[in-house]
C-alpha cells in the first residue's frame, strides 16, 4: 500500500486543483465518459490515465471489462479481459485474488468500469481504481493476431 500512497496522493491533489478551476470538465479526462460517473464507496476511487499507468508500473492488475471484440480489437499491455457481463456479485478474480490490494479496472470511457467496479468493491475487494476506458488512455495498444 506505502507504495501507491505517493502516486495516489498526486492524482488527489489534482482532483482538488482540477475541481477548483471555473471552466473544468466533470472528470479530469478527455474525452468525457459517455454517462456522468456517480458511484461512491470508500474502496473506489477515479484515476487519471497517467496514475493508472504508475500503478501498472507498481504491479497493480488492470482488468478491461469490455466485450471479447472490443479487447481483440486493441487493449492495454499486461491487461485481463473479463467481459462486465460475466461478474457477479461475490466474484474473485484469478488475475486479482487478493482484496486488500489495488485493482486497476478500464473499460472504453469509465462507464462500464465503473459499473464493474461497483460489483467487484460488493465482492469485497477494498482498493478499485476507475482508469476509465480505452478513449482517454494515450499510451497505446496492442492487438490480437486474426
Amino acid at each position: 500500500m506505502r507504495k501507491y500512497s505517493a502516486v495516489l496522493a498526486a492524482a488527489a491533489a489534482l482532483s482538488i486543483f482540477t475541481l477548483g478551476c471555473a471552466q473544468t470538465p466533470l472528470e479530469p479526462v478527455d474525452p468525457q465518459p459517455a454517462s456522468p460517473l456517480t458511484y461512491q464507496h470508500a474502496g473506489y476511487q477515479k484515476v487519471t490515465p497517467a496514475v493508472a499507468k504508475a500503478m501498472m508500473e507498481l504491479g497493480a492488475p488492470v482488468i478491461d471489462v469490455r466485450r471479447p471484440d472490443e479487447y481483440k480489437a486493441g487493449h492495454i499491455q499486461g491487461s485481463i479481459n473479463v467481459p462486465l457481463e460475466t461478474l457477479k456479485p461475490g466474484t474473485i478474480l484469478e488475475a486479482a485474488p487478493d482484496v486488500t490490494k489495488p485493482i486497476l479496472v478500464h473499460c472504453r470511457s469509465g462507464v462500464r468500469a465503473e459499473q464493474a467496479s461497483r460489483i467487484l468493491v460488493e465482492s469485497g475487494y477494498q482498493q478499485v481504481f476507475n482508469m476509465y476506458g480505452t478513449l482517454q488512455w494515450p499510451y497505446g495498444f496492442v492487438q490480437e493476431q486474426q
